[in-house]
């Protein structure tokens, strides 16, 4: 696999894992990759349902945020070792909901120089891609 095909899975896997639990895929996304690690930065909109507790229990809204969070990161790693392929020794991430930017940072058990000769391009159907990145059929 080459390193932009790396690079536009783990956002398509970002994108699909925002989906599942957030039920909202992220605004914009950037993914930068080093040594053994890929960092992601993302803006995505403040979960509605959170917003306006927000205003009045900071505290337990920061709770479900959390708990969000270590849902979010639980199943971006089960999906990278599934679908990729890969073995993630580490995913951090955190999200200001001011600003509505998320940070994440994924750590690899090798190098991905060393990692992406022996990784597979997922197989898509032909066809145009649909709103978390997955190919889809373009006939009727």
């Amino acid at each position: 696999m080459l390193m932009g095909e790396f690079k536009q899975e783990i956002l398509r896997i970002n994108n699909k894992v925002n989906m599942e639990v957030f039920k909202q895929g992220v605004l914009t996304q950037r993914v930068d990759v080093m040594h053994n690690r890929a960092v992601i930065v993302a803006r995505n909109r403040r979960v509605s349902l959170l917003s306006l507790p927000y205003e009045m229990d900071k505290a337990s809204t920061e709770v479900m945020d959390r708990t969000l969070i270590n849902i979010f990161k639980q199943r971006f790693i089960q999906l990278m070792q599934e679908e990729l392929g890969v073995t993630v020794i580490a995913h951090l991430k955190d999200y200001d909901p001011a600003l509505e930017i998320s940070a994440s940072v994924t750590f690899f058990d090798r190098q991905v120089d060393e990692l992406l000769p022996e990784l597979k391009a997922p197989e898509r159907q032909p066809g145009k891609l649909n709103h978390d990145g997955q190919a889809q059929n373009s006939q009727p």
